[in-house]
């Protein structure tokens, strides 16, 4: 007999029934809907985009006006909710797919949402520090709602989601009100090319490694919030640059490695991590990404194969570790 269970942490605000083990029904569609409450939907939903936020605006002055609420957790929800119209719409196309309720209307509506979320996790999901192994193998994650799938059975959008290279993540359990699906696939890491050796050559101003151009105007505009940064910008030294990474990156380290290894990164086989930093190109635009390269290779760091090498973004840097904690 199945039990509910109380929804907990980000995931709070969604809709949760009573779990079902993840295989099970998985050969078989959900029922279809009726149309009666498709056409009430439909209709209703344009009303709702209207009063919807009107009625959040009055709650959330209504809290205010009475002092926030102490042990708002329930109010909090309820400001949310009405701004939350994505669950709730229902767009003409969705509406046409689930009046036909046939598998052969389903299957090429819902292939092509899960095309779009394959593409959008494979450039964005995994990437924390945390998610990542040494060896920089990315696992990128994306789940797919009932309503996205309703007529098809879950092993269908498997052979779907197959066609793209990812797997259904039958670990993961499924809601019996949502029936969200989970998938993940492998992502190996990016090539690197083009990388210059970090005692090697200074890279000429202009090419992928060099020096950037001096952005002036937006340097004297923003002097005042960032003024070390800009007037590095304006003075275009890259001994200052150098003199400026060398302390900059000194205190990322130090924050770095007093974190707790068994909190915050997955082990290899072996037990080692990869200390992980990013600098950001204001610490480096007038010296080009190559001078990080060269700072940190002072201090044993190296570029992290697990990112993208880009100079003109956040350059990446990783550091083998046996995994004890330091402090100080």
């Amino acid at each position: 007999m199945s039990t509910a269970v109380p929804s907990q942490g980000p995931d709070s605000r969604r809709p949760v029934g009573p779990v079902v083990p993840a295989r099970a029904g998985i050969d078989r569609a959900a029922p279809r809907r009726s149309r009666v409450g498709l056409v009430a939907q439909f209709v209703l939903q344009f009303v709702y985009l209207w009063l919807g936020p009107l009625v959040g605006i009055a709650l959330l002055a209504l809290l205010v006006s009475s002092g926030g609420g102490a042990g708002s957790g329930s109010e909090g929800d309820v400001i949310v909710g009405p701004f939350t119209t994505v669950a709730f719409g229902l767009s003409w196309r969705r509406l046409r797919v689930e009046w036909n309720g046939r598998p052969e209307a389903w299957e090429p509506f819902t292939e092509g949402i899960l095309k779009k979320r394959f593409a959008r996790a494979e450039r964005k999901s995994g990437w924390e520090p945390g998610d990542l192994p040494p060896n920089g193998v990315r696992r990128a994650v994306a789940s797919l709602g009932l309503h996205h799938y309703r007529g098809l059975a879950p092993t269908r959008v498997e052979q779907l989601a197959a066609r793209h290279g990812w797997s259904v993540d039958w670990a993961k359990p499924r809601s019996e009100n949502d029936g969200q699906l989970h998938f993940f696939r492998p992502m190996p890491p990016p090539e690197h090319l083009g990388v210059p050796l970090p005692h090697g050559p200074v890279p000429e101003r202009g090419a992928p490694w060099g020096p950037m151009r001096c952005r002036v105007l937006l340097s004297l505009l923003t002097l005042v919030f960032r003024p070390r940064v800009r007037l590095l910008e304006l003075r275009r030294s890259p001994d200052a640059y150098a003199r400026h990474l060398r302390g900059h990156l000194a205190r990322k380290f130090r924050k770095e490695l007093a974190r707790d290894p068994r909190k915050h990164y997955r082990s290899g086989a072996d037990g080692r991590i990869l200390r992980r930093v990013g600098v950001k190109p204001c610490h480096f635009r007038c010296a080009g990404a190559a001078a990080v390269l060269r700072v940190a290779a002072e201090e044993g760091w190296t570029l992290d194969p697990a990112f993208p090498a880009d100079p003109r973004r956040t350059v990446h840097l990783c550091r083998p570790d046996d995994g004890r904690r330091r402090t100080g």
